[in-house]
């Protein structure tokens, strides 16, 4: 006797006209395999159980062993072969018609209005009578959600045959058509219970698909809840274009490697949500974002990546004290007219004490004292030196505008000598007697305005020292843009009296601002 053919082969039993027995083995064989891994063997597995029923229903169960191997479909020469039916009525009979379509019982209105829904809820899932991975649109969802409602009423007031065969064969429906199904497969779950299945051993085949469907989609609603805790990095990942280096201070790198790897190993569906150019940037958040460059310094990147940069808070601090405390602290002479022109100096036209006031009340007042006791350059000495030390409390924005800040005073500062633009890496404006062009002055206006609505301004610092690492790819760039050798750059990073640290620290800063979304927390704050 020859080998049984496809289907009973893949079923693992020999040819039979008996659905149940093919149902059985089309179970038992599901079980060795996992659906979402071997998408291939779940598709052949589903068309030999598909095939043998069909072949059951049309009494050629028995044929694959005739002599004449036909392979169960009959001969393909014989013009009065039936044709194989792929329709969707074919692939989804209503579950509630006869076994034995020679025999057809009355129906009664209910169970004719469940036929009719069920011919309807399959006509929405293949529009047009083809398979489709298309959304619904809202007149299709309205029409299969009718349906759906009435195939649920009456497997709720049916017998346990009717809803027993109602429940399989919608979820059978729904893998099958999935995702164009998905807008249905939550009220059927909430209806027939499909989640209580989910991780047993009788678990059937469509469940296990669905289930797992529906914890995605529900962790989609949930991650969307301002309070989920990986909602940020959701909104994140969202949005269109390449992550920036003030993106990546938004959100922790921590939560999106757990979102993106949470729904990739269990929803792999939901990645589709996101903007693949946004995941690719920060999938590569560890690759070159300067391709094309040179790559200077490359053999000693290791080197590179242990070198300290210190910011000397103490100080700005000490800087802070002597314009805040001065040894003859004069009683205030300047009016309410002379104290808002000075603040009009400070942050452009149309600002004056009472905007000041009204932002930040607490840098108001060490303003106001200083433009009291001072003239106008010592009181914008404050806040600059102010605006450095915002670094302990600004935001990702707040931390971009104190990053052109000081890009904008180290070129100034070398404009005049390098002595001078030591001074201002080291927070000490008040000996760097820093002169700006008027195009600068307004831009320094502009920025200064950004962090004074930011609040930023009124943070005394702790003072001591920032140490940091900074990473191989940023001092390798550094170094190219200073022209040091690396001994000279090490020095001068680790040191903020080097005669190097303004040429060093100017192409630091130039380094990051050209690919800042690449650059770690640490090292913006301590710039």
């Amino acid at each position: 006797m020859k080998a049984a053919a496809f289907p009973w082969n893949r079923l693992g039993i020999a040819p039979t006209a008996d659905t149940g027995a093919i149902r059985k083995a089309y179970a038992d064989a599901l079980r060795a395999i996992d659906p979402d891994a071997d998408i291939a063997g779940f598709a052949e597995l589903r068309r030999a159980r598909d095939e043998a029923l069909w072949l059951a229903a049309h009494g050629d169960g028995d044929g694959a062993e005739e002599e004449d191997d036909d392979y169960g479909l009959g001969d393909w020469d014989d013009d009065a072969a039936e044709a194989w039916d792929d329709s969707p009525a074919a692939l989804h009979p209503d579950p509630l018609a006869p076994v034995d379509p020679g025999v057809m019982p009355a129906r009664s209105e209910a169970q004719q209005r469940a036929e009719a829904a069920w011919n309807a809820l399959v006509g929405v899932l293949y529009p047009d009578g083809a398979a489709s991975e298309e959304a619904v649109t809202h007149a299709e969802l309205a029409e299969g959600l009718a349906a759906l409602d009435t195939l649920i009423a009456r497997a709720e007031e049916a017998d346990l045959a009717e809803h027993d065969a109602l429940d399989s064969g919608l979820a059978e429906l729904f893998a099958s058509t999935w995702p164009r199904s998905a807008p249905f497969v939550e009220p059927a779950n909430a209806a027939f219970h499909w989640l209580d299945e989910s991780g047993h051993l009788e678990e059937r085949w469509a469940l296990r698909f669905l289930n797992q469907r529906l914890k995605g989609m529900r962790f989609h609603e949930k991650v969307r809840q301002a309070d989920h805790p990986l909602h940020r990095a959701w909104v994140e990942l969202s949005r269109p274009g390449r992550a920036s280096w003030r993106d990546r201070l938004r959100v922790k790198r921590l939560d999106v490697h757990k979102l993106l790897t949470g729904i990739r190993e269990c929803y792999p569906e939901l990645e589709a949500h996101l903007d693949p150019e946004r995941v690719a940037s920060w999938d590569g958040g560890s690759a070159s974002l300067g391709e094309g460059r040179t790559s200077a310094g490359r053999g000693f990147v290791g080197a590179l990546a242990a070198v300290l940069l210190v910011f000397a808070l103490a100080r700005v601090a000490a800087s802070l004290f002597a314009i805040l405390s001065p040894e003859e602290a004069a009683p205030p002479v300047a009016d309410a007219a002379q104290i808002d022109a000075g603040v009009a100096a400070i942050f452009g036209s149309g600002t004056g004490m009472a905007t000041v006031r009204a932002a930040d009340p607490e840098f108001a007042k060490e303003l106001g004292l200083a433009l009291g006791q001072s003239d106008i350059r010592g009181a914008l000495d404050l806040v600059r030196l102010k605006a450095l030390a915002s670094a302990e409390v600004a935001d990702a924005d707040g931390l971009a505008v104190r990053l052109d800040l000081k890009a904008l005073w180290l070129a100034a500062a070398r404009r005049r000598s390098d002595g001078a633009c030591r001074l201002v890496a080291r927070g000490d404006f008040r000996g760097s007697a820093l002169e700006l062009t008027g195009t600068e002055r307004a831009r320094e206006q502009a920025l200064l305005r950004q962090l004074l609505e930011a609040r930023v301004l009124g943070v005394t610092p702790k003072g001591g020292e920032t140490r940091y690492a900074v990473p191989g790819w940023l001092a390798a760039e550094t170094l190219r843009l200073s022209g040091l050798s690396q001994e000279a750059l090490v020095a001068a990073l680790a040191d903020p009296d080097s005669p190097d640290r303004c040429k060093a620290e100017s192409a630091l800063v130039e380094a990051v601002r050209a690919a800042p979304g690449r650059v770690p927390v640490e090292v913006l704050r301590g710039l």
